[in-house]
């Protein structure tokens, strides 16, 4: 029985065999850049997230309800320049740097980059002229001109998610986390001077901090990734075919891109515009927080943080084995991992929730902790969107996604039209909906036509059970221990290791982690190539 299960654990590494023997996508090539990279995201998240907590802290509840509107207005610009870009990068970089020459991949990234650069500048001239019109919207945006920072922040911020793509389709991941620190370092420095100073954050000072190192970042990832391609060896089997593909590379933009437009209403960056025109400050800036603190903590969730890193490692190899099962296999374990961290952390938030941003605010927005649930909830269904949209790209299927995204957004319009004048504040539950359309439209696609996705419900129940169980728990605790404790530190502490104790007993004794998946993660201790 062991060497049958030692035997699958080789079977499911086949995403780790080397494509080429000097291969950056094998699993020896992911092994060793590991630390670096999972050290430099970590730092740089750990960074990002206690700027987002100083930034709430010492910024004014309108100023930062402004800020709240702006950041959804800067990320939703960087949307609509995308183009879809980021999604052909990561799907064709790959097969560049398996079988093209160094010149070749030169030209695909600095093309697109200029796509990109000069799509976001057109963005920029499209904000100035319509920013009078957007100042009557966003009622906490007390700036009468139109910032220069909001500019640079757009270009910068786009160029920025371009080139972390290229970074991750190339297996750079050193070099791309080394960069994060940097940029993240420079915001701390940036606020700890003001902070130092015992200065009130604005909002347009709150802009520029966000910029400069954005812009400072930039210049290093083109400076580096220059240097890098000139150590690019020259492919021993390079092909004479044309190539890039320029058809089919459009072709699978439009569809991503036409996807990420419908999916647009739903996300953080636009329910923040829509929240900073219809609701109160007070509400406003309450979102904005957990959105952002959201994100933040996203970055240390398996399937995020390890995403960019598997993502060209898997669709690299698909290509060469095109075995559909294992593909499927590996993002439902990503999933998986996903449900056992954020399915606990949404129980401590009902639980504590309260007592959790009163010490992260200094006794602001507790009162909407319900908001901060919704968020994470959305991110739990989400989450799963995000591994489908990579399947679909992976078998050349992604105009399913536009197809799924229309189906979402007619959902989710019918829902607001409906809730909204009725409660305003039922706007927060509108990305749920949006997630669970996409989800259901994507596997029944997939199902129907001849692509086994195989989804285990045995895993949503086992997971929900444990959760469900930690939740009784601490709530019977909380009654009879917490009501002792008048100090918020001491009483989150006491919640999450009664939510977390309860949890893991549970996932042991329902046996939700298999030999298996065990011997898989054992594999990446060996030494030798599996």
């Amino acid at each position: 029985m062991v060497k049958s299960f030692d035997h699958s654990a080789d079977e499911c590494a086949h995403l780790g065999k080397p494509v080429t023997a000097q291969s950056p996508y094998s699993k020896e090539s992911v092994k060793r850049s590991f630390l670096h990279f999972l050290v430099g995201r970590g730092v740089a998240g750990l960074a990002g997230f206690v700027t987002v907590i100083l930034m709430a802290r010492y910024m004014d509840i309108k100023s930062y309800a402004g800020f709240t509107a702006l950041t959804g207005l800067i990320a939703f610009a960087g949307i609509l320049s995308s183009l879809g870009i980021e999604r052909v990068v990561a799907r064709y970089l790959p097969e560049a740097r398996l079988q093209k020459s160094p010149q070749q991949i030169a030209q695909l990234i600095w093309t697109l980059a200029a796509v990109r650069l000069l799509a976001s500048a057109l963005m920029c001239g499209c904000l100035y002229l319509a920013w009078p019109l957007l100042m009557q919207w966003f009622k906490d945006v007390e700036l009468t001109h139109f910032p220069i920072a909001l500019t640079c922040f757009v270009i910068a911020e786009s160029l920025f998610q371009y080139f972390s793509a290229v970074y991750q389709s190339l297996a750079q991941q050193k070099s791309l986390t080394q960069i994060m620190v940097i940029q993240w370092a420079g915001r701390l420095l940036m606020l700890w001077i003001a902070l130092y100073a015992d200065h009130q954050l604005s909002l347009e000072e709150a802009l520029w901090m966000m910029a400069l190192p954005e812009m400072l970042s930039i210049i290093a990832l083109v400076w580096v990734q220059r240097w890098h391609i000139k150590h690019i060896p020259e492919h021993p089997s390079q092909t004479t075919t044309l190539w890039p593909d320029w058809k089919a590379m459009r072709h699978m933009a439009l569809h991503n891109y036409g996807f990420t437009l419908l999916a647009a209403p739903p996300q953080g960056y636009f329910v923040k515009m829509l929240a900073a025109i219809f609701l109160p400050t007070q509400m406003v800036a309450a979102y904005g927080f957990f959105v952002s603190l959201a994100e933040k903590a996203r970055q240390y969730i398996p399937l995020h943080f390890f995403y960019n890193l598997i993502e060209p490692v898997m669709v690299g190899n698909y290509l060469q084995h095109k075995d559909f099962n294992k593909l499927t296999k590996f993002c439902q374990w990503l999933y998986k991992s996903n449900l056992l961290i954020l399915v606990p952390a949404i129980v401590w938030i009902a639980v504590a929730g309260s007592h959790l941003v009163d010490l992260l605010t200094a006794g602001k927005y507790h009162s909407y902790v319900w908001i901060l649930l919704l968020v994470m909830v959305q991110l739990t269904i989400g989450s799963h969107v995000v591994l489908l949209q990579l399947i679909l790209n992976a078998i050349n299927k992604s105009v399913w996604l536009m197809r799924a995204g229309v189906f979402a957004l007619f959902g989710l319009l019918l829902f607001w039209f409906v809730a909204l004048p009725v409660q305003p504040s039922t706007l927060f539950f509108g990305p749920v909906l949006f997630s669970l359309v996409c989800n259901i439209y994507i596997i029944r696609k997939l199902n129907h036509s001849g692509y086994a996705y195989g989804l285990t419900w045995q895993v949503f129940t086992g997971v929900l059970a444990a959760g469900v169980a930690a939740l009784l728990v601490a709530l019977v605790v909380s009654q009879q221990w917490f009501t002792e404790y008048s100090n918020d530190m001491w009483v989150t502490a006491l919640a999450g290791l009664v939510v977390l104790s309860v949890y893991l007993l549970t996932v042991y004794l329902l046996k939700l982690i298999s030999q298996e998946e065990w011997l898989f993660l054992k594999s990446f201790k060996q030494k030798k190539s599996v």
